[in-house]
């Protein structure tokens, strides 16, 4: 297991006073970082070799939001390995053991010059350990998406703010964009993302959101291609 300690900062929080949920993602994606970083894995790493990690779906449970100034200890840990994938989870706690949002996300090593997943190498299995899983259901492997009912928004382009060191939309820029496109002051309790293409600067996203009984689905068409959907129950 990986795990750093923090505070909420004033620049995470919403209209409410409380850590946004793209900042709950910010910090268990920046955990995942670190736990490279660690064994001399990461990003620098993986841009030198052209290979490295791309996520590819959470599932995030939230519990409570931690407000303005709480003291977080965000964990996160491998517990599988399979060919092209790793799984991991992660929580944040207030170091007492009391469960602010946990997650579990599925991820694919890459081959970005050869564009294509590859088996994960042995130097990142052993780098990560392999511990055991949370119990709170893996990360979905596909979202539904409704047949009709939903509303196609304004197309965005994808800017230079929100790429990352892979050169494609950070994954929590999906979910950024998603949440501006729902009802002001509604509060997720879980959040599931998948992602089937890699958005890249200049590309123009289209936007469908859908309303059921237990929350919104919203997904993104890039072209004639779904790029990513997203679920967020209320």
């Amino acid at each position: 297991m990986f795990s750093f300690d923090s505070r909420v900062r004033f620049s995470e929080c919403g209209t409410d006073g409380r850590m946004t949920p793209e900042a709950i993602v910010n910090y268990f994606q920046d955990c995942a970082v670190f736990h490279a970083v660690s064994f001399g894995s990461g990003p620098d790493k993986w841009r030198k070799e052209q290979r490295g990690w791309v996520i590819a779906s959470w599932r995030i449970r939230i519990f409570e939001y931690p407000k303005l100034g709480t003291q977080v200890t965000t964990s996160t840990w491998s517990y599988g390995f399979r060919g092209i994938e790793g799984k991991r989870n992660h929580t944040m706690t207030d170091g007492a053991g009391y469960v602010f949002a946990d997650a579990d996300s599925r991820w694919a090593f890459f081959d970005f010059a050869a564009g294509r997943p590859i088996a994960v190498p042995d130097s990142e299995i052993e780098g990560y350990g392999v511990e055991k899983r949370r119990e709170m259901g893996e990360a979905p492997l596909h979202i539904r998406i409704p047949r009709e009912g939903a509303a196609v928004k304004e197309p965005v382009k994808v800017r230079p703010t929100n790429l990352d060191t892979n050169g494609h939309m950070n994954n929590e820029q999906y979910i950024a964009l998603a949440l501006t496109l729902l009802p002001a002051g509604i509060r997720v309790k879980e959040m599931s993302v998948e992602y089937h293409r890699q958005a890249l600067l200049g590309d123009e996203l289209v936007p469908h959101v859908a309303r059921d009984e237990e929350g919104y689905t919203v997904w993104f068409m890039l072209g004639q291609s779904k790029c990513s959907a997203l679920r967020f129950v209320l």
